[in-house]
């Protein structure tokens, strides 16, 4: 058994801290809002554009995030804490219920009682009340007076047709039956360092591998396109990285070959900021096909010229365009194991040694342990400010979520800065350094 050895003053300080690190934080976000001459927008508020996300937004509510958790965590029996926890898909089943009776777009016009939505998505009023109930104890729904609900800033992401519906429908169906499953897939014998599609737990759950079972249940595809959008969105959208790299300073002429890159919507929104940057977008030939159509509609010019190109690639088989200055990976390597990912870098390097000072960007979730390391900042990594963890704990705990996503889905893998490094090294490739800005991490990698 391990008992605190702190002092009475040490003890003191470190939740000091962590209420102070809450207050500026918060201070900041004022900040941001009084700048931009908008006010602060309720809970009741259910107009999207009235909420502010910017960069210095997104830190603070890092921070925010992280240190709440952090002090809870400290305070409250641990019982508690482990309890909450475990019952924490109660909230995805309350979530699913909510889009499954479409009760966002039956408050679209304003308050109805419990009533009203359950005769309108004939179901049980009393069971219905008590799912709401729940939801709204966490802000998604505001409950007016007993038994009368209407939206709010939260429940307005769950109205149909929107990509974060998309995002939570995805998440609450396929994705929630498949965790169910993990134990199971991680405990089998014969799995035991399987890296398969069919060796997952969304295979035990749905019988088939993900982008298999999408073959013939294209409603399944489509909404998983959406909620990809979504959750782009969340990551700071496609134009990410022409914000946080230093675009600026290369010269015009210079070509980006976005390898993976579906239709072009990075690349798109890349040449739109710095249109001196040619682009080549490489995905399997029946996407290209679609990218066409995109270009043709938003960049026919750049194609004509041919500042936009667009080349079918198998990226395990082939090696993407030759000659290129930037070679761009973005969620990519995440999808496959660490064989697959060398051979894919490898082949990538193939094309760059055709032109010097060739460079590669790794654009993909990096995940960081809990403890400082004073290299990882020296390249660029941003660390948590103390006594918060190191990675900033909860307040960046999709990715690590997203890592047990892949995991579950794929058998694929979020990975650390070591791990990228050792394969960038296997591939013959030598990291140079790292920008971040949203919740993902731009490595830059040369030939060694």
């Amino acid at each position: 058994m391990v008992h605190d050895t702190r002092s009475v003053e040490e003890a003191t300080a470190y939740f000091s801290q962590l209420t102070t690190l809450i207050t500026k934080s918060v201070e900041s976000v004022l900040h941001d809002y009084a700048a931009a001459s908008r006010p602060l927008p309720t809970l009741e508020c259910t107009d999207s554009s009235a909420v502010l996300d910017t960069q210095v937004i997104r830190d603070a509510v890092r921070v925010i995030e992280g240190a709440c958790a952090q002090l809870v965590a400290s305070i409250a029996p641990a019982p508690h804490i482990m309890a909450n926890r475990t019952l924490g898909g109660v909230d995805q089943a309350c979530l699913r219920v909510a889009i499954k009776a479409k009760i966002a777009d039956q408050l679209r016009d304003g308050p109805k009682s419990v009533a009203e939505l359950a005769a309108g998505a004939k179901v049980d009023a009393g069971k219905l009340g008590r799912v709401l109930r729940n939801l709204a104890v966490k802000h998604c729904f505001s409950e007016v007076t007993k038994d009368v609900f209407a939206n709010n800033r939260l429940s307005v992401c769950l109205l149909s047709g929107t990509n974060t519906n998309a995002l939570v429908d995805f998440g609450t169906d396929e994705l929630n039956t498949a965790f169910v499953y993990l134990p199971e897939a991680l405990t089998k014998p014969e799995w035991l360092g399987s890296n398969g599609v069919e060796q997952t737990a969304y295979f035990l759950a749905h019988g088939q591998a993900h982008f298999k079972r999408y073959e013939t249940e294209t409603w399944r595809a489509e909404r998983f396109s959406r909620a990809m959008i979504a959750y782009t969105g969340l990551q700071g959208g496609t134009d990410e990285i022409a914000r946080i790299y230093p675009w600026p300073k290369v010269s015009p002429g210079t070509t980006f070959c976005d390898i993976g890159g579906a239709v072009g919507h990075v690349s798109f929104a890349l040449r739109k900021m710095h249109p001196h940057v040619k682009v080549v977008v490489q995905d399997m030939a029946s996407v290209v096909e679609d990218g066409h159509k995109l270009w043709e509609k938003e960049d026919p010019h750049g194609l004509a010229k041919g500042d936009v190109r667009l080349v079918a690639i198998n990226f395990l088989e082939h090696s993407p365009v030759d000659g290129c200055d930037f070679y761009y990976l973005k969620h990519v390597l995440h999808d496959w194991p660490e064989a697959d990912c060398v051979t894919i870098l490898t082949n990538i390097k193939k094309a760059m040694i055709k032109k010097r000072n060739s460079k590669l960007l790794i654009h993909e979730f990096m995940l960081h342990d809990a403890t400082q390391h004073a290299d990882h900042a020296a390249a660029g990594a941003i660390l948590a400010p103390p006594p918060l963890l190191a990675n900033f704990g909860t307040g960046a705990q999709r990715r690590y979520m997203m890592d047990i996503n892949m995991l579950a889905c794929y058998n694929g893998a979020e990975r650390t800065l070591d791990d990228f490094i050792r394969i960038g090294n296997a591939a013959g490739l030598q990291f140079s350094r790292l920008w971040e800005g949203g919740e993902v991490t731009v490595m830059e990698f040369a030939c060694a």
